[in-house]
């Protein structure tokens, strides 16, 4: 039971890794054919406007959308270990369970600890 709980997580780990290297591609060719049917079609574009393109998102944006997967995943496991009968499989579950749920609440909780306190 457990190698199977571990292969599976493994498994889940690679698909939302490929997924989410896959939507990032998407998103760079869509820019790159925008930016080619502007250029195309004469647009002028200013060096603001490809600089604002090609800025990188803040750090800690997508923590948010990871904490919450996390958390949704830890729901999961526990609304699987409560349908399962075993109690040994229930405490395994929950145990894995809580591992992404700490995780993911702390990637939640970052921004507002992250905050300064102003000067007094």
């Amino acid at each position: 039971m457990e190698v199977d709980i571990i292969i599976s997580i493994a498994i889940a780990a690679v698909v939302l890794f490929t997924i989410a290297q896959g939507s990032r591609i998407v998103r760079a060719i869509a820019m790159h054919k925008t930016l080619r049917k502007a250029i195309e079609q004469g647009q002028a574009l200013s060096p603001e406007t490809i600089e604002r393109l090609d800025r990188t998102p803040e750090p800690g944006v997508a923590d948010q959308r990871i904490g919450l997967v996390l958390i949704a995943i830890a729901i999961a496991l526990f609304i699987a270990s409560a349908l399962n009968p075993g109690q040994d499989n229930w405490r395994q579950l929950v145990t894995i369970g809580l591992f992404p749920l700490l995780v993911g609440g702390a990637l939640l909780a970052r921004p507002l600890l992250g905050r300064r306190r102003p000067a007094e």
